[in-house]
C-alpha cells in the first residue's frame, strides 16, 4: 500500500496532476454521457405522458366513436335499401319497369310504350337505363307520379321527364335510371 505522507512534494504535485488530469477526463467525456441519457430519460417520459395523454383522449371519446359507428352503420342499411338487389341486366330491367308501372297505377298514369332499356357496367356496379311513354287525363296526377320516385327504394333516378298535351289528353317520356351490384357470373360473361 502506498502511503501518501512518504511521499516527496514532487511525487505528491504528480499525483495530484495526475488526479486532476482524471478529474479533468471524466468531467469531459462523463458529463456529456449524463446530458445524453437525460435527454433520452426525458424524451421517453415526454413519450409515454403523450401516450397516455392520447389513450386517455381514445377512452373519452369512445361514445362519439360508439355514435360514428352506429350512424356508419345506418348510412350502409340506408345506402344498401337503395340499390336493387339484383345482379343481371335482364333482371334490373324487369324490376326498374315493374317499378315505374307500380308508380304509374298508383298515380293514374297509364304506361304506353317501354322502349329497349340501355345498361352500363363498370366496377362491379349495374347501371340500367329505361324510357316509357305515357298517358293521363288529369295533369295533377303528374305530382303524385314524380313524388313517388323521390321516396323510391330500391332508388329510382328520373334522369328525364317531357309531357305534351293532345287534345284531351296529356302524353310524356320518362327516362329512369336504377343500380344494381354486378354478380360474378354477369362480370365473368362480359369479359
Amino acid at each position: 500500500m502506498l502511503n501518501f505522507r512518504q511521499l516527496t512534494s514532487r511525487e505528491k504535485n504528480i499525483l495530484r496532476l495526475a488526479l486532476v488530469f482524471v478529474v479533468l477526463m471524466i468531467l469531459s467525456n462523463g458529463v456529456p454521457a449524463l446530458r445524453e441519457l437525460y435527454a433520452e430519460r426525458s424524451a421517453t417520459i415526454q413519450q409515454l405522458r403523450d401516450e397516455i395523454a392520447r389513450e386517455q383522449r381514445l377512452i373519452q371519446d369512445e361514445g362519439l366513436w360508439d355514435q360514428r359507428r352506429e350512424d356508419i352503420q345506418s348510412q350502409i342499411e340506408d345506402l344498401q335499401a337503395q340499390v336493387f338487389q339484383t345482379g343481371t341486366v335482364p333482371m334490373l330491367t324487369a324490376n326498374i319497369q315493374r317499378l315505374v308501372r307500380q308508380y304509374a297505377n298508383e298515380s293514374g298514369v297509364t304506361i304506353i310504350s317501354t322502349r329497349l332499356a340501355e345498361s352500363e357496367e363498370s366496377d362491379g356496379w349495374l347501371k340500367v337505363k329505361q324510357s316509357m311513354s305515357f298517358a293521363l287525363d288529369n295533369q295533377s296526377n303528374t305530382l303524385g307520379f314524380l313524388n313517388s320516385f323521390e321516396t323510391s327504394r330500391p332508388y329510382l333516378g328520373v334522369t328525364s321527364f317531357s309531357m305534351r298535351h293532345n287534345r284531351n289528353q296529356y302524353t310524356g317520356d320518362i327516362t329512369v335510371v336504377g343500380f344494381s351490384r354486378a354478380s360474378s357470373t354477369m362480370s365473368a360473361g362480359a369479359q
